[in-house]
C-alpha cells in the first residue's frame, strides 16, 4: 500500500439512495484495497435545502408560516422527512446485522438537530449552520455502514477535521489548525486500516462551534482534507462525466474535457460551472494534488483531470453569463466589475451585473490564440451577431453579445472553437 492517502468526494446525486450507497461504497471499497482512503460525502438529494429551508423559515420561534404552521409543528415534518428518507435508504444498503446501530447514530443525529433547532441564540447564523449539518452527517453514517457490510472497515471521524472562522454560513479554512485536527481524527483511523468517513461542508470554529463552508463546499472539504493529508489524488464523484465543454442545458452534447490546468479549472468554476466549488482548485493547486472529476454512475471513465501542467494552445470549453451590462466607470469602482474591458476618454469600460442586463458574456477558457479571437469573430458575423466586445481579458477570451442572441452566440462559438479540435489535442491527460 501506498502511505498517501485518496480522498474520495460523493456529491449527493452519488448517495441519492439506498443503491446509490452501495455503488459509492463499492467505489470506495474498491479504492481502498491498495491504498489508504479518506471518504468526503454530501448530503442526500434536498436534505441541505430542507434544512436550510426550516432554519431560514423560523429565524423567529414565534414566526408562523403562510399555511399558519408553527416552528415545532413544521420541525416535527422536518424530523419524520428526514428519518424516512435515511431510514428508507439505511435499509436498503446495509446488511440487517448491522442496521440497529446504524440506525442507532441516525437517530442521534436526528436528535442533535431537534436541540439545535429548538435552541434560542443571538446568532442566528451559528444556528443555521449546527442545523445544516445534519445532513452530510446522517450521510456519513449510512456509507460507513454500507462500507462495513461489504467488508471494507470504515468509521465516521469522531469530529470534524476542517478547522475555520467564524463567519458561519461562508466560513473560511484555517490551514494549519486543519492539519492538527486531521492528526487527531482522520490519521488514527487511517493507520487503523479503516475507511475514514468525512462529513463534507462541515468545519469547526476556534470555539468549536460549527461552521459550514457555503453551499457546494463538499468539493472543498475534499481538496482542504487533501492537502492535510498531503494526498496525491483527489477524486470528486458526481453525476456527470466530468468536467464539460459548456452548460448541457444549452449544449445538449457538450462532452467532457480530458485535461485541465489549475487556472483553467478555477475558472470554470468561478464562472459558474457547477460541478466544482469556485474554491476547490486552490487547496490542490498549493498541495501540487491531482484531482479527478468522474462519474459515480461510470467510475471507469477517464474523467477530467486537473493538474498543473498547462494543456496545448486552443479554447477548451465556453461559459455564458448572463445579467450584465456594458458600462464606463472610475478606477476605484472597478473593483465590483465582471470584468475591466479596456479604458477610453469616458473611464474604464467595464461589464457590470446589472438589472435590467442587457449583455452577456461568452467566457473561453483554455489558452485562446489570436487565430482564436479572428475565428471566434467571423463565425459570429456569419451567424449575424455583431459583438459589443471582443479580446482577451482576466476571465479569458471574451465575447460580449446583446442578451438575446447570448444562447445562440454560445452555441455557434462552441462548435467553432471547441468542437473543431481535433480529438487527440481535446485527450492528452
Amino acid at each position: 500500500m501506498t502511505d498517501r492517502p485518496l480522498v474520495i468526494k460523493f456529491g449527493g446525486t452519488s448517495v441519492g439512495e439506498g443503491a446509490a450507497f452501495l455503488r459509492a461504497a463499492r467505489i470506495a471499497a474498491g479504492a481502498a484495497q491498495d491504498r489508504p482512503v479518506a471518504v468526503v460525502v454530501s448530503a442526500m438529494n434536498g436534505a441541505t435545502d430542507a434544512l436550510l429551508g426550516f432554519a431560514e423559515g423560523f429565524a423567529d420561534p414565534s414566526t408562523r408560516t403562510s399555511a399558519g404552521a408553527t416552528r415545532e409543528g413544521s420541525l416535527v415534518e422536518l424530523y419524520r422527512a428526514l428519518a424516512d428518507q435515511h431510514l428508507a435508504a439505511a435499509c436498503e444498503a446495509v446488511p440487517e446485522e448491522l442496521l440497529p446501530e446504524v440506525e442507532d447514530r441516525l437517530q442521534t443525529i436526528l436528535e442533535r438537530l431537534v436541540r439545535a433547532a429548538s435552541a434560542t441564540s443571538n446568532d442566528q447564523a451559528a444556528r443555521n449552520d449546527a442545523i445544516a449539518s445534519c445532513g452530510e452527517r446522517l450521510s456519513a453514517e449510512i456509507l460507513a455502514g454500507v462500507l462495513n457490510g461489504l467488508g471494507t472497515p470504515a468509521a465516521v471521524a469522531p469530529d470534524d477535521p476542517i478547522a475555520t472562522d467564524d463567519d458561519f454560513g461562508g466560513a473560511k479554512v484555517l490551514a494549519e489548525e486543519t492539519r492538527r485536527r486531521t492528526r487527531g481524527y482522520v490519521w488514527p483511523l487511517l493507520d487503523a486500516g479503516l475507511v475514514a468517513v468525512v462529513p463534507g461542508y462541515v468545519g469547526r470554529a476556534p470555539n468549536g462551534a460549527v461552521t459550514t463552508l457555503g453551499r457546494g463546499g463538499s468539493d472543498l472539504s475534499a481538496t482542504v482534507l487533501g492537502r492535510a493529508l498531503c494526498s496525491r489524488e483527489v477524486w470528486i464523484m458526481t453525476d456527470v462525466e466530468g468536467v464539460l465543454e459548456a452548460d448541457p442545458c444549452l449544449i445538449p452534447d457538450a462532452g467532457s474535457i480530458r485535461h485541465l490546468s489549475y487556472r483553467e479549472a478555477a475558472r470554470f468554476a468561478t464562472l459558474g460551472a457547477k460541478v466544482l466549488h469556485p474554491d476547490t482548485v486552490a487547496p490542490a493547486a498549493a498541495g501540487g494534488i491531482e484531482v479527478r472529476v468522474r462519474s459515480t454512475f461510470d467510475p471507469d471513465s477517464s474523467g477530467t483531470h486537473i493538474s498543473g501542467r498547462e494543456g496545448e494552445p486552443g479554447v477548451r470549453g465556453v461559459v455564458l453569463s448572463r445579467g450584465l451590462s456594458l458600462t464606463h466607470v472610475r478606477s476605484e469602482a472597478a473593483g465590483n466589475a465582471f470584468c475591466v474591458l479596456g479604458a477610453d476618454a469616458d473611464g474604464l469600460k467595464v461589464l457590470v451585473d446589472s438589472t435590467p442586463a442587457d449583455v452577456a458574456a461568452i467566457v473561453c477558457i483554455g489558452a485562446p490564440t489570436d487565430r482564436d479571437l479572428l475565428t471566434g469573430l467571423r463565425c459570429l458575423h456569419e451567424t449575424g451577431i455583431r459583438p459589443l466586445f471582443a479580446g482577451n481579458t482576466s476571465a479569458g477570451l471574451l465575447f460580449a453579445v446583446s442578451e438575446d442572441v447570448a444562447e445562440l452566440g454560445l452555441r455557434t462559438l462552441h462548435a467553432e472553437l471547441v468542437s473543431a479540435i481535433p480529438t487527440n489535442m481535446k485527450e492528452v491527460a
